[in-house]
């Protein structure tokens, strides 16, 4: 095994095990705060506290958590989905009105975070079909 396929490896395991820990976080939190939401804010449905825009943006974000397990298939398609998702989520942030403007730039590191193992499987694939090509 050469030195670049080692480091394809190196790199589609740990956006394996990165994207996995993040989507099962995000499940928790999000599961938690849907139990725990309608008792911190009464008289509202689960979905009535959030604006059209808002729900678009959670249903972009979980298509980018799904891109990520799609990771584990198809690296490719599974990076360039969730890196896409995860960008457009920071852009719709920032029509977001109803957050402060910090708040709306602040969602740039937290998507950066989830961004981590989308390049890693773009990286992984970039390197194997790389080498396909070397050796084909």
């Amino acid at each position: 095994m050469n030195s670049e396929q080692s480091r394809a490896t190196a790199y589609r395991w740990i956006a394996r095990v990165t994207g996995i820990l993040i989507t099962i976080l995000t499940l928790v939190i999000g599961i938690g705060e849907a139990l725990d939401g309608p008792r911190r804010h009464p008289g509202t449905t689960l979905l009535g506290q959030f604006t059209p825009l808002i729900l678009v943006m959670f249903a972009v974000w979980g298509v980018g958590l799904a891109g990520l397990l799609l990771g584990w298939w198809k690296e490719k398609l599974g990076g360039i989905l969730s890196l896409c998702c995860f960008a457009l989520v920071f852009v719709l942030n920032l029509f977001n009105s109803q957050a402060p403007p910090a708040m709306r730039i602040g969602t740039l590191i937290p998507m950066g975070i989830y961004s981590i193992p989308s390049v890693l499987f773009i990286a992984s694939w970039r390197l194997r079909s790389r080498e396909r090509q070397l050796s084909g």
